[in-house]
């Protein structure tokens, strides 16, 4: 495929598609666009990040006219999404003179409603949608397209029912298009009791098949992990994308960056959407280099650029960690996806490696950071907390001597584990408490602490 005009375009949109700079339709706007054009109900699934906005709005636009009258739904997860997908959908209806509208919560719903009688496409949550409808405000008794947008987050986030509400008030007849990153059982069920002989295109396995994303693990552990982070920042440049599990924990990430000298922003469901949306916006536009973020304030982020992702905190479910990493490696460009892991988070990468498919590939951070980063001895300790040290001697020495030497500088009986020693090179472990205190062992020379592997070598 050349450019879009192959697909049957009309030139207005032709035009739009020209200002916005895409000249080649990615693969699920090849595939998808043609067949939706001509009317049919599709279920599309394809990783977020494929160019599946435009391959949804593009054949709308092709059919919807100016009239003043709801003629197109699409429902979005979240807000933010709302707002990218109407903007995208704004931009190319400027060229048909078609007005559209983004209804969400956390906005005046009194301009929303002042606004929905001069236009013809809404793009929405469903909530908000919902109180519109109930109040009377918006009437879907005219629509001749319904649109799911990342359809398996909504029924992540539990919007089945509200989604199924909508539907039962919207005309028998209207095209269906439902496009999801995963295909899961409740997916399926929607399509097959309110789709009519619905084509499914299946471009994706789900969005960990990205090409060109690399997907790595740091271990590490609490002491580490900002001066493994700050390292990251400054010897590969780039965009971030950083995901913690709490809003406490990104505000309190964010603020350390900070005082360390990056421009680090947070993003969390404490803040007002005023102050999210200009973040959201700075991020897409450049002006906004390290986002921090929970996995729920995320799910509405959908910019192309991102080279980073980073999982500071390991998700505890797998279907976030898919979704964290689907921020980068967008349109065909190369991403990278860290996630740091301890020793005692290792059953959840675990869970991750079994429900991608693959391995996770150890890595170490390569050079220097704005934090100095300290030995960590909890992280190399056993299953029984003791820390391993290899050594020399001035001269040969017994497992006995060792021991008795051990105790003589300081170390209880107890806080010495196992001793191997072989004519004057062996191990000890100690408790990893008193780890640090082995160097000052004399009678002990070129000590090395005996790294523990988290599994897979680094």
């Amino acid at each position: 495929m050349k450019d879009f005009s192959e697909l049957k375009i009309n030139e207005k949109t032709l035009s739009a598609l020209k200002e916005k700079g895409f000249e080649k339709p990615t693969d699920v706007q090849q595939s998808a666009i043609p067949p939706a054009i001509e009317g049919k109900d599709m279920v599309v699934q394809a990783r977020t990040g494929s160019g599946k906005t435009h391959a949804f709005l593009i054949p709308v636009f092709q059919k919807i006219s100016d009239k003043k009258q709801i003629q197109a739904i699409i429902l979005t997860p979240t807000r933010e999404l709302a707002q990218q997908v109407e903007q995208e959908a704004r931009d190319i209806g400027r060229k048909y003179v078609i007005k559209t509208l983004a209804v969400y919560g956390g906005a005046s719903i009194g301009r929303q409603i002042e606004q929905l009688p001069k236009v013809s496409m809404v793009v929405g949550t469903p909530g908000r949608i919902m109180d519109l409808m109930r109040r009377g405000h918006l009437d879907l008794g005219q629509i001749n397209f319904f649109i799911l947008d990342e359809g398996d987050r909504m029924m992540d986030m539990g919007f089945l029912p509200d989604i199924k509400w909508i539907m039962r008030r919207t005309p028998s007849k209207k095209q269906i298009m439902l496009f999801s990153a995963t295909m899961p059982y409740e997916i399926v069920r929607l399509a097959k009791n309110y789709m009519d002989d619905p084509l499914v295109l299946k471009l994706s396995k789900d969005e960990i098949s990205a090409k060109g994303v690399s997907q790595n693990f740091v271990k590490v552990g609490r002491k580490n992990k900002l001066s493994n982070l700050s390292a990251l920042l400054d010897n590969e440049p780039g965009k971030y994308l950083i995901f913690l599990n709490t809003k406490r924990g990104v505000q309190w990430l964010a603020d350390r960056l900070n005082n360390l000298g990056y421009k680090a922003y947070p993003m969390h469901g404490d803040m007002n959407q005023s102050s999210r949306t200009k973040t959201i916006d700075r991020f897409k536009s450049g002006g906004i280099d390290i986002l921090i973020s929970t996995d729920v304030s995320a799910r509405g982020i959908d910019v192309d650029n991102i080279t980073h992702v980073v999982n500071y905190d390991i998700p505890k479910y797998e279907k976030d960690y898919v979704h964290r990493i689907g921020r980068t490696g967008r349109l065909d460009k190369a991403g990278k996806a860290i996630t740091f892991v301890s020793k005692d988070e290792i059953e959840f990468l675990d869970r991750i490696e079994e429900y991608i498919e693959r391995e996770v590939e150890g890595m170490e951070v390569k050079g220097k950071g704005r934090l100095k980063r300290r030995v960590d001895y909890s992280e190399h300790s056993d299953i029984f907390g003791m820390v391993t040290f290899s050594f020399e001697t001035d001269k040969e020495m017994t497992m006995w001597d060792i021991v008795k030497g051990m105790n003589k500088n300081g170390f209880r009986e107890h806080e010495v584990g196992e001793v191997k020693i072989e004519g004057r090179k062996g191990t000890v472990s100690v408790v990893s408490s008193k780890a640090d205190k082995v160097h000052r062992v004399r009678f002990l020379k070129n000590i090395k602490l005996v790294k523990q592997k988290l599994r897979h070598s680094s």
